[in-house]
């Protein structure tokens, strides 16, 4: 949902910023229909970039600092702008500073979402290079061991159990992702096979991979 709202802040600023070009291309009519609709999209600009926050802030541990700090600033210039807006009461002056930090609001908006894509290219990455060993449980001591894997836009840190060469349990003590809470489950199949490569659950394909990676490399400790 995040990522949708966010997608909509930029079509809305688009929209918004297209006003530009069809004032100084003296196209009337864009220009008039632009004018009438300006505060109903400048509404609709706020509340969605409100509810992207709303949803992108629960998930923020998950993204690279690069891309909070772009998103950060283009709000904070969003905002100036609408308050110098309601502020300044000269024309001129408005008009110049609505120009200066519109530009300035699409370079860090065009920022965000250039760290978004790298950031996102990176996590696709790490997962999808993500391999597994056989699990050798033999000469391993009895005891519980912690593993983890950062993939980025999913972390995973668990407990696992070791009694008598076998896993006998396994507790997931953090699972940071958006949508791949149904993968927690591969954790009972995990110790009832005995081997970390079993099948993913459907739908949540990463978060399963991250898991078990994160158990792969407690029992790679244990050894």
């Amino acid at each position: 949902m995040g990522i949708m709202f966010g997608f909509l802040c930029l079509i809305f600023f688009c929209v918004l910023s297209a006003k530009a070009i069809t004032h100084r291309c003296h196209l009337e009519k864009a220009d008039r229909f632009l004018m009438r609709f300006h505060k109903f999209i400048s509404g609709l600009l706020i509340i969605s970039c409100f509810l992207h926050i709303l949803f992108v802030v629960p998930v923020l541990k998950n993204r690279s600092i690069f891309v909070i700090i772009t998103g950060i600033v283009s709000v904070l210039f969003m905002i100036l702008l609408i308050c110098l807006c309601h502020m300044i009461k000269d024309k001129k002056k408005k008009l110049w500073w609505h120009r200066v930090l519109t530009v300035i609001m699409a370079i860090s908006i065009g920022s965000h979402i250039v760290t978004w894509v790298v950031d996102f290219n990176d996590y696709q990455q790490k997962v999808s290079n993500i391999v597994f060993k056989d699990m050798e449980l033999a000469n391993i001591k009895d005891g519980v061991y912690e593993g983890e894997y950062d993939a980025g836009y999913i972390y995973v840190r668990v407990e696992v159990e070791i009694r008598n060469n076998e896993i006998v349990s396994i507790t997931l003590l953090e699972h940071r992702n958006e949508r791949g809470k149904p993968a927690e489950s591969i954790l009972d199949d995990v110790v009832a096979k005995q081997e970390i490569d079993v099948d993913a659950v459907s739908g949540a394909t990463n978060s399963s991979n991250v898991i078990k990676k994160a158990i792969e490399n407690a029992v790679e400790k244990a050894k």
